[in-house]
């Protein structure tokens, strides 16, 4: 096993929340280990993870470590090293809805990173399962953040990653959406109806006021459908003034490497988010040095001191 390889092992490790006396042991074992990672993390690591999230996300990682040049790629962001331009995650998830660690955690780690902002983007997802933020509960949090700002010089934006139903309609009413800084819009399920059901949700999406940002674009649509209509869609956000996620978590980079060389020459505005679901994946952000050189940093919402008024504009 080459050097590279490890390098990208531990950081996985490391963003997985495993310790780093656990860490040192299980590099050694995974040297004289003849397999791949993700068997190695079924039979191994998943033990060290504080919830059932993070267990799945090793998995989900150990996969993408188990692909040579998803692996490779990794290896060439982690050597460039953190992107100094980029002045704030826009996609974090606490414990309000299925982040594992309180608010004030993430928000230290955004002080450990040199940032400016962060924003708290919980999920929505109202009557869909046991993970949601109704619209009371997002109020409450909103209370929560102005508390917690007064400590800390970092700007906490208000946000919220909201889900889209069958209808159209999203999950808040107007009036719960205006008191928020910023809208993550997602589609998140078809409704059994397939990518053109997919398809038709992130249109409306597209078209909606309040959302700024389109989470995890090809969530449900695929490459294949989101690049027929490729013209269609970038128009229309333009229209709009929206801006395309570049996510940041592993398992995501064929999408986000095909939203990087379709979306790179169509003057779209772009935004960066590691999605973490716990304090150690906001330094996932390492990944994002991959693709900002194809990318014009007057598009990428992120290396703006005030990204909503970038979104704004």
């Amino acid at each position: 096993m080459i050097k590279d390889d490890l390098k990208v092992f531990v950081f996985f490790l490391q963003v997985a929340g495993i310790s780093e006396e656990n860490i040192r042991t299980y590099v050694e074992e995974f040297k004289k280990f003849d397999g791949a990672m993700e068997e190695f993390s079924r039979e191994k690591l998943v033990e060290e993870c504080e919830t059932l999230f993070l267990k799945r996300i090793l998995i989900r990682f150990s996969k993408v470590y188990d692909d040579p040049e998803l692996r490779r790629k990794i290896s060439v962001a982690l050597d460039k090293g953190f992107p100094k331009n980029v002045k704030g995650d826009l996609h974090i998830h606490t414990n309000w809805s299925d982040g594992t660690y309180p608010l004030e955690f993430y928000v230290r780690k955004a002080e450990e990173l040199g940032y400016k902002y962060l924003a708290i983007t919980d999920h929505s997802l109202v009557n869909k399962g046991t993970v949601q933020m109704d619209a009371q509960k997002f109020l409450k949090q909103l209370k929560s953040i102005e508390e917690v700002q007064k400590s800390t010089p970092v700007k906490i934006i208000k946000g919220v990653e909201m889900d889209i139903n069958e209808n159209g309609k999203l999950d808040y009413s107007a009036e719960v959406m205006e008191k928020a800084d910023f809208i993550l819009g997602a589609v998140h399920f078809d409704y059994g109806k397939g990518k053109e059901k997919a398809l038709e949700l992130l249109k409306i999406l597209l078209e909606n006021e309040y959302v700024k940002v389109i989470a995890h674009p090809l969530n449900k649509i695929g490459k294949d459908l989101f690049g027929s209509h490729l013209d269609e869609i970038v128009e229309i956000a333009k229209r709009n003034k929206k801006a395309f996620e570049i996510s940041l978590v592993p398992d995501r980079m064929r999408e986000s490497e095909f939203l990087v060389e379709n979306l790179k020459d169509k003057s779209v505005k772009l935004s960066l988010g590691t999605d973490s679901h716990s304090v150690k994946q906001m330094e996932l952000m390492s990944v994002a040095s991959l693709w900002l050189d194809r990318l014009n940093g007057n598009l990428i919402a992120n290396f703006y001191d005030d990204p909503l008024a970038f979104l704004k504009s």
